[in-house]
């Protein structure tokens, strides 16, 4: 529930405040930062679907998991602390690294629960709630200093689901 939380907590802002950080970031204008958003970031998140999925044969899905949202931090520290083109152009790669996350966390989610696989899966579904609670946070920081620093928010989202990924879903198998 947690790791699913952050996880669709960063997808909302990320994308929620892509275009007023493109036009802080690097001048582009409302327009063409929309049309950025939904070609370049949306086309991104559908071809890391089906990389994903395909790399999932070869890869143990916790594993890359937790790749996938280590070069999401990665990608967001560099969007941080850059200006112009290199700054948008990495949150324009976050969504590809995002593909996987909501049904892989799902499925190691409710790994194992047996017959509490509803009632587990349930509050899954109900832990998208952290999509209206990020985003307000961004724009509490984005108000304070800058947007580029609003993206603390997703950039933490993402270090929780890589904790998940490496530690988290393993935690009631150990008990």
């Amino acid at each position: 529930m947690i790791a699913q939380f952050f996880y669709i907590g960063a997808q909302v802002g990320v994308n929620a405040f892509f275009i007023r950080f493109a036009k802080f970031s690097a001048g582009i204008s409302e327009k063409d930062a929309a049309l950025l958003l939904g070609s370049v970031a949306g086309t991104g998140f559908m071809i890391g679907r089906f990389v994903g999925t395909g790399l999932m044969r070869l890869v143990k899905p916790p594993t890359l998991l937790a790749i996938y949202a280590a070069v999401n931090v990665l990608l967001l520290i560099i969007a941080m602390t850059t200006k112009g083109n290199v700054a948008v152009w990495t949150v324009l790669a976050v969504p590809f690294f995002m593909s996987i996350m909501f049904p892989t966390i799902f499925a190691l989610g409710i790994d194992g629960l047996g017959a509490d696989a509803k009632l587990g899966s349930s509050l899954i579904i109900m832990s998208i709630v952290g999509g209206a609670i990020c985003p307000p946070l961004m724009g509490l920081i984005s108000d304070a200093s800058n947007i580029q620093m609003a993206y603390l928010v997703p950039l933490f989202c993402f270090a929780v689901v890589f904790w998940f990924a490496t530690k988290g879903y393993k935690l009631d198998r150990a008990l």
